[in-house]
Order: structure tokens, then C-alpha cells, then sequence
């Protein structure tokens, strides 16, 4: 496998779909109620939510690494996603360079937006980018205090739903994108409960106190029901209150497949980890073409219902 394809995979692309999702879905927000989109604005922002995403995911490959959390994981040969430094043997500290070099990438976007827009918008981003790096660097290391899976649903949905708003509309009023964006951060959440339950025994031995952890696995299907029901919960309220036509109710076809995928993880114990990890492995791994499928149903009725009033 040549080096630029190496390079690639590190940055976990399929977890960028995730930025991609949120930039795009906070955009079509500001064109459904406002009427257009800046669209040089909306490549610079996913560019650059695309690089501090993909700069944190390596940031915390470097140091879960560093931690000997990935691998103890590795041990287990149960792992959901690959780490650069064990899996494609690429040098720890040009892990961490290109990290922070992508960070760096997208703070530039920020302040250029922020001189076009607003500094509204390089606080909020500055907001994202802090949060993201403390997720695990010390001294915060959120995701070893019980933090980190909340966290990443904050940053990666009502956050950076409403940053892309902002970018396109120039104020940060009104904040109903906060609540449209609470549909990608509570599948964020469900992303890393399934990644806690995963790493539950290399979490345990590198003393990494996830969320799953903390409130033992016999209650975590109680965590799992909470964000399903905020993430279809969300849906419903934005359909009601205008914030997202009333079709894209559609949405929630989705509802069956969801608690299907869950449902083995009701009864899960710490022995049975190893021998379900592809049911896990599907919780972690579905929810990202969850978030796409329901982007595109909401964007397409914001398309019909922008149509049909022209008509």
C-alpha cells in the first residue's frame, strides 16, 4: 500500500462523514429559510471542519497510542477502526505534525471566514478546536473522565451546525440550528457508545473512564435508548417547528432499523464483548449512513417544499 493511500486512511474517512454531514445540513438550514448559499463560504467551512476533524482523529490516535490504550485494544483483535502508528506502521511524531498541521489548516479557514463574516465565527470554531484537541490531550483528556462521548456529539452536531448557519446568514441568531443539530450529535454519541463498549476491557487497563465505564455496561442500554430517543426526538421538534419541513419526517423509517441494530446490545456482558463485537461493530458503523441518509431526506424536502411554493 503506497504512502499517500496510508496517509489517507489514517485520517478514519469514514468518520468524516460526520463534518461533511453537519457543514452541509447547517448550510441548507440558512438557504431553506434565508434563500441562498454562499457556496465559496461552504466549500472553505467544510474544508475546514473537514481538516480539524481529520486532525483530531489523529491527534487521538497519536495519543491513544501513547496512552497504550490502542494497544492493549489491539491485543483483543476486536478493533473497530485503525490506529496510523500500530496499523500502518507510520512514525508516531509525523502522526502528531500532520495533526496539528490540519488543525492548524483550519483555523486559517476560520479566520478568513471570520474577516468575511463575522469573528462569531472563529469563536465558535475555536470553541470546536479546543474541545476536540482537550477530548484527549492532557490536561482535560474529557474522553478518560466520562466526557468524552457527550462532547464529540456537541462539537459534531449542534456546534458545527450552527457555525456553518452562522457562516452563511452572518449572525448567530436565531439558534434553532442548535436543536436541527442535536439529530447528528446524538448519532455521534450512539458512534462512540458503541466504540466505548468495544474498548470496554482496554479501557479498563489503561484506566480510560469512558461513559460506558462509568455507569457500568448493565446500564448502558439505558445511555443507547436516551440518544435514540434525543436524535428522533430532535427530528420530530424541528419537523413541528418549521426548522426542517414537515416531510422530513421520512426520516423516521429509520426508527426500526436503528433499534434493530441495538437491540443485541440490551442484554451484552463483558464476557459476551469478543463474541458480539460485529453486532457492536454495526452500532458503531451504521449510524454513519444513518446521518447521510437522513441529510439527504431533509435536504430533498427542503428542495420539494422551496419547489412547491414557487409553484
Amino acid at each position: 500500500m503506497n504512502k499517500i493511500k496510508l496517509w489517507f486512511l489514517s485520517f478514519s474517512p469514514l468518520t468524516l462523514i460526520s463534518a461533511f454531514s453537519s457543514v452541509t445540513l447547517g448550510t441548507a438550514l440558512a438557504w431553506y429559510h434565508n434563500g441562498k448559499i454562499n457556496w465559496l463560504f461552504y466549500i472553505i467551512t467544510l474544508l475546514g471542519i473537514l481538516f480539524a476533524q481529520a486532525g483530531i482523529n489523529l491527534t487521538h490516535d497519536y495519543r491513544e497510542f501513547v496512552y497504550k490504550t490502542d494497544i492493549i485494544y489491539r491485543e483483543l483483535g476486536i478493533a473497530h477502526r485503525a490506529n496510523p502508528i500500530i496499523d500502518y506502521k507510520l512514525k508516531p511524531s509525523h502522526v502528531k505534525v500532520l495533526g496539528y498541521s490540519l488543525i492548524s489548516f483550519a483555523l486559517f479557514a476560520g479566520i478568513y471566514l471570520a474577516l468575511m463574516v463575522g469573528v462569531s465565527v472563529l469563536i465558535i470554531g475555536i470553541i470546536g478546536i479546543f474541545l476536540g484537541i482537550a477530548y484527549t490531550e492532557p490536561p482535560f483528556k474529557l474522553v478518560y473522565r466520562g466526557l468524552g462521548e457527550i462532547i464529540a456529539g456537541i462539537i459534531m452536531g449542534p456546534l458545527v451546525v450552527w457555525g456553518s448557519f452562522v457562516v452563511q446568514t452572518g449572525s448567530i441568531m436565531p439558534l434553532y440550528p442548535l436543536i436541527v443539530g442535536v439529530i447528528n450529535g446524538a448519532d455521534t454519541y450512539l458512534i462512540l457508545i458503541a466504540s466505548s463498549i468495544l474498548m470496554l476491557e482496554a479501557s479498563k487497563e489503561a484506566n480510560k473512564k469512558t461513559l460506558v465505564l462509568k455507569i457500568g455496561l448493565n446500564k448502558t442500554k439505558y445511555a443507547i435508548l436516551a440518544g435514540i430517543l434525543v436524535m428522533y426526538l430532535s427530528l420530530v421538534i424541528s419537523s413541528i417547528l418549521n426548522y426542517i419541513p414537515l416531510i422530513s419526517l421520512i426520516s423516521l423509517l429509520l426508527l426500526y432499523r436503528t433499534v434493530k441494530i441495538v437491540r443485541p446490545l440490551f442484554s451484552i456482558s463483558e464476557n459476551e464483548i469478543k463474541n458480539k463485537s460485529n453486532e457492536i461493530k454495526r452500532l458503531w458503523k451504521h449510524p454513519f449512513w444513518f446521518k447521510l441518509i437522513i441529510l439527504i431526506i431533509v435536504v430533498a424536502s427542503m428542495m420539494i417544499t422551496k419547489y412547491l411554493k414557487i409553484m
